[in-house]
């Protein structure tokens, strides 16, 4: 028998045999019993074919060391190996924070009502958070934020006043009681050298230089206080120069720091200021020659350099309408203007005195005593020790006043004197002969700085403790 593609050979015996038989049959058969015995061949084939993979597929496994896969091993050839449980989704949040700024004759507690913080719980906070900060100091511009749970309960308050924001109060939720805290945030200390001309006044001059008023006072009334008067001294054209320091928050100003040097090169007059610390943490301002630039008295009672009526003997009294003297100098400012004490002592009266109004007298050392008039509020009371600069009222126009503004006197041993002269010819003290080397190279340095040095350098270190 012909063998057809190597395998006819292989197709049953009673197959072969049913072909053969295929002519002596009916006609009428021979159709139907051809189509089943090409489709009976075709399954055969593919029997066949099949076996000889199986046969292929053992000789490959012998091969490779005898052992063949079965189909789990295979399987498990592309299973991924094991890591770990899943990781689940993170939970959904479950706090909600309110965060807002007071404005104009805003409250906390009125900001918290409107923003519906559960006013159950209010007081509590309030009895922990008034502990450390006081209502009074509350300004527009303060911010806070409030963290509620889903239960409404305030877990945490957090409130920054916005002129000193490295000082926050922090109200937190301990075991069902709020305790508070205030924090002491870094700040980083930035020192800069500024030189500006002045052409009608220092404020301005400053201002114009890009910086605050605030800087403006801390040189006129810390600084120069006592040996500048900023009314009567300066002309065009005389020049101020400075090394001082700037304090930051996450590159937010905040407030300045100390002045390490001022000169102020004028046509009346010409001071250098250089801060030493001739003790250790007393730091105070010191001349070219190391003369202290601290007087007895500063030279005004507030900040405010306006003089609306100086000392006089021979005034005319704008409500009497007749001469009388004038034995003090009128300062113009706004009612509730801070007034400090320009010298320590004790308080001697608090209180009304006739045309004076609400008046504060204060005694100092070696007969000198002063009063300060026309107050709207007295913050002091009678036996109160008090230091220079300390406030003891604010402005107003109580008594005999035709506006509002401070009345200020000066009386040596029962006499009055001219408040504008007050330290004219006192001796001042001195700094030691050895520590004078010292101050000569911190002062040089600083002139140098002022001279040569670049517009702004910052320190290697953090601020943690900044003066206010």
């Amino acid at each position: 028998m012909l063998n057809v593609c190597g395998y006819w050979s292989t197709v049953p015996q009673p197959l072969t045999n049913l072909l053969f038989l295929l002519p002596l049959l009916n006609m009428r058969f021979r159709f139907a019993i051809w189509f089943w015995s090409v489709l009976l061949g075709c399954l055969a084939l593919m029997a066949l074919r099949l076996g000889m993979s199986s046969q292929h597929s053992t000789t490959a496994a012998a091969q490779l060391g005898g052992v063949a896969l079965t189909p789990a091993a295979e399987a498990a050839v592309w299973e991924l190996p094991f890591v770990g449980p899943l990781i689940p989704p993170p939970p959904d949040d479950l706090t909600r924070t309110i965060a807002a700024a007071l404005s104009r004759g805003d409250s906390i507690d009125r900001s918290l009502k409107h923003h519906h913080v559960p006013s159950d719980q209010l007081e509590p906070l309030y009895q922990a958070l008034y502990a450390i900060l006081n209502p009074a100091q509350v300004k527009p511009g303060d911010y806070y934020e409030v963290v509620i749970d889903t239960s409404d309960v305030i877990r945490r308050f957090c409130y920054t006043p916005h002129r000193t924001p490295d000082r926050p109060i922090e109200v937190e939720l301990r075991d069902g009681q709020f305790v508070a805290r205030q924090l002491r945030l870094p700040l980083e200390r930035r020192v800069e050298r500024l030189e500006v001309r002045i052409e009608d006044n220092l404020s301005n001059a400053i201002s114009e230089a890009g910086e605050g008023c605030a800087l403006s006072d801390l040189i006129a009334d810390d600084i120069f206080g006592a040996v500048i008067d900023f009314q009567r001294d300066p002309r065009r054209g005389d020049r101020l120069g400075i090394v001082f320091e700037k304090l930051y928050l996450d590159e937010r100003f905040v407030r300045y720091g100390h002045i390490l040097l001022a000169r102020y090169e004028g046509e009346r007059v010409t001071e250098l200021a250089v801060r030493y610390a001739a003790t250790e943490g007393e730091d105070a301002y010191y001349n070219a020659s190391g003369r202290s630039l601290g007087r007895m008295f500063v030279l005004k009672p507030l900040g405010v350099n306006r003089i609306t009526s100086r000392f006089n003997r021979q005034r005319f009294h704008p409500i009497l309408k007749k001469q009388r003297p004038h034995l003090g100098t009128d300062y113009g400012a706004p009612t509730g203007t801070l007034v400090w004490t320009t010298a320590r002592g004790q308080v001697a009266f608090a209180g009304w005195k006739g045309g004076y109004g609400k008046l504060v007298e204060i005694v100092h050392p070696n007969g000198y005593r002063t009063r300060y008039a026309h107050l709207s509020k007295i913050l002091v009371h009678k036996g109160q020790l008090v230091e220079q600069k300390e406030i003891i009222g604010k402005v107003g126009t109580t008594g005999l006043s035709t506006a509002s503004h401070l009345h200020y006197e000066i009386i040596k041993d029962g006499h009055h004197i001219n408040p504008e002269l007050i330290n004219e010819g006192h001796t001042v003290p001195t700094l030691a002969d050895d520590l004078l080397p010292d101050f000569v190279h911190q002062r040089d340095a600083l002139l140098h700085v002022l001279e040569l040095g670049p517009r702004t350098w910052r320190y290697a270190s953090s601020l943690t403790s900044a003066p206010l």
